[in-house]
């Protein structure tokens, strides 16, 4: 299944929480305008790293060093498959 040329990111959906409460501000956003095929590609690896470094930080006696990039890698892909989620909805956000 192709998608259409002028399917691309919204650039709605933020990540990284920071702030006092942690949920209150946002230090990235997935930048709008990037076609669903590179978005997707993109979050692919992302969420390979993800599970790659989660496994050995589950193996290795020193995995904890391992645990935040998971984490990190694994909320950035989500962010981008959220992103395409909300672009292919009819009524989403708009582009930001």
């Amino acid at each position: 299944m192709s998608t259409p040329p002028q399917a691309t990111t919204l650039g709605a959906v933020t990540f990284a929480d920071c702030g006092e409460s942690k949920h209150d501000m946002k230090v990235f956003r997935v930048n709008a305008g990037i076609p669903f095929q590179e978005a997707l590609e993109h979050a692919s690896h992302l969420l390979y790293y993800a599970k790659v470094l989660s496994l050995d930080a589950a193996m290795d006696v020193d995995g904890e060093k391992y645990a935040f990039s998971s984490h990190y890698l694994g909320e950035m892909g989500k962010a981008i498959l959220d992103d395409v989620l909300l672009a292919m909805q009819p009524e989403g956000p708009e582009p930001q």
